[in-house]
């Protein structure tokens, strides 16, 4: 289980970072990683380079490993 998150709270986007930490730790896998994005909220994630960059720079190794 791989969970991007955003660091920033912003544009009422903090349930997201909330909930992604919670998810986290709720899983039952232990074959889990949780990556938050230094600088970025959950809706930079989608189209920014800042967040959707550097998630995919996670995001594409962890799919080559896993599927």
């Amino acid at each position: 289980m791989l969970i991007v998150i955003g660091d920033e709270a912003k544009q009422g986007a903090f349930g997201a970072y909330r909930d992604g930490h919670e998810i986290y730790e709720r899983a039952a896998s232990t074959d889990k990683e949780l990556l938050e994005i230094d600088g970025a909220s959950h809706y930079d994630l989608y189209d920014r380079p800042n967040g959707a960059g550097q998630a995919l720079k996670a995001v594409i190794p962890f799919f080559a490993d896993k599927l």
